[in-house]
């Protein structure tokens, strides 16, 4: 059996590429979805199947059959799979097409080499990281993550700054692309065939690590700089990891750990009315707005929250055997580090990783900072530092 897949742009017979009429010509079987066929029925017959039952239905067909996808075959397409499905069956080939990405930075006369790339189709999380720390954002929407939702959600993060522009139905005869902020596109319904393009003159830098000064202070504790950065270190954070600072006091190890999980979400817990104030204001600070805060004393507040791949729990307030189990039933795997002042803490923070079947790792870390004394620098001394982490 011969199988061609062709990336068939938007839909529209004049964005198709020479290269991909000429295998439809030539095919005994043209298959697509019912929305494309719509667009392309004047070429030739073309059989409209449902996206699930494709590579079903092709593989009942004879001689050569080509598959017309929407988009680009190597952008966010259903090509990866189909190839899978039909390489045991026959020769599988793929043919590029214009991609939505393409089509819509052209029609704004703008590049998008310089822009990072995202799939919004069911997935939590993603845009508010990408948007902070990036100057240009790509987004494919839909579903429940529809353009209008994720412009109010770049609004309610205090986004609103930044520009977006979104382009539905591209390439169809109601084609409609408008150019805002977040907060006035969010009250404009869109299509699901929507796309975005987010700009972001002032993102963060999320390569730099940050620095005490970087921070808005208060009464509030907080974990200091070089203990911030080696608890980050021992967590193993992913760019799409959901993370978990439990008892995050000024939220300093959030901001952090939001630096490294770009991609990802992060939820600040914190109990305490005056920190929640500063983590909020810090967020802003630090422009790491995919942090969340959560106001909870854990592990009440962690039910509501999707499982995390790693947790720093900065504070317990007497339920670190509670807090550590409520994290292992969301999540198995989880990777947990725990910071301690107090010897009690540390004792309590090795009952409850032992209790749960993790070895606890331990490391003390003394951190000395110069300061002048008049022509001379002397080194002070910080309060030793406990970080626990459990593995299974």
């Amino acid at each position: 059996m011969e199988f061609v897949l062709i990336g068939a742009g938007m839909g529209s017979e004049a964005l198709l590429t020479a290269q991909a009429r000429e295998e439809i010509e030539r095919a005994d079987t043209v298959l697509t979805t019912p929305r494309l066929a719509d667009g392309l029925s004047g070429i030739r017959d073309i059989e409209a199947v449902p996206l699930v039952q494709l590579a079903e239905r092709a593989l009942t067909c004879e001689g050569k059959t080509a598959i017309l996808l929407s988009g680009d075959t190597g952008f966010f397409s259903a090509a990866k799979s189909l190839r899978t499905k039909l390489c045991g069956h026959g020769s599988v080939r793929v043919l590029p097409g214009m991609s939505s990405l393409q089509v819509f930075c052209a029609k704004l006369g703008t590049s998008y080499d310089d822009a990072v790339l995202l799939s919004m189709h069911g997935r939590e999380g993603g845009l508010l990281g990408a948007v902070s720390y990036n100057r240009k954002v790509f987004a494919l929407t839909g579903g429940q993550f529809r353009a209008d939702a994720l412009c109010a959600a770049l609004a309610d993060a205090g986004l609103n700054h930044v520009r977006v522009h979104v382009g539905e139905n591209l390439g169809a005869a109601d084609e409609r692309m408008v150019s805002g902020s977040p907060e006035e596109l969010s009250g404009l319904p869109f299509a699901d065939l929507s796309v975005m393009l987010v700009e972001n003159d002032r993102p963060a830098d999320a390569s730099r690590p940050l620095r005490d000064s970087d921070f808005v202070r208060g009464e509030v504790p907080m974990t200091k700089q070089e203990v911030r950065w080696l608890a980050c270190d021992l967590l193993e954070v992913r760019p799409t990891d959901t993370v978990y600072d439990i008892g995050a006091g000024t939220g300093s190890v959030s901001m952090e750990l939001a630096r490294r999980a770009g991609r990802g979400q992060v939820f600040a817990v914190e109990c305490k009315q005056d920190a929640l104030e500063l983590i909020a204001r810090n967020r802003v600070q630090t422009g790491n707005y995919h942090v969340t805060a959560v106001a909870a004393k854990a592990p009440e507040g962690l039910d509501s929250l999707p499982a995390p791949d790693c947790a720093f729990i900065g504070g317990s307030r007497g339920n670190m055997a509670e807090i550590v189990q409520a994290l292992l039933e969301k999540n198995p795997h989880v990777r947990i580090v725990i910071s301690a002042i107090a010897l009690e803490t540390v004792h309590s923070a090795m009952q409850a990783l032992r209790s749960a079947g993790m070895e606890p790792e331990i490391s003390c870390v003394q951190v000395s900072r110069a300061r002048a004394v008049g022509s001379y620098h002397m080194m002070t001394a910080q309060n030793p530092v406990y970080l626990i982490g459990g593995n299974l």
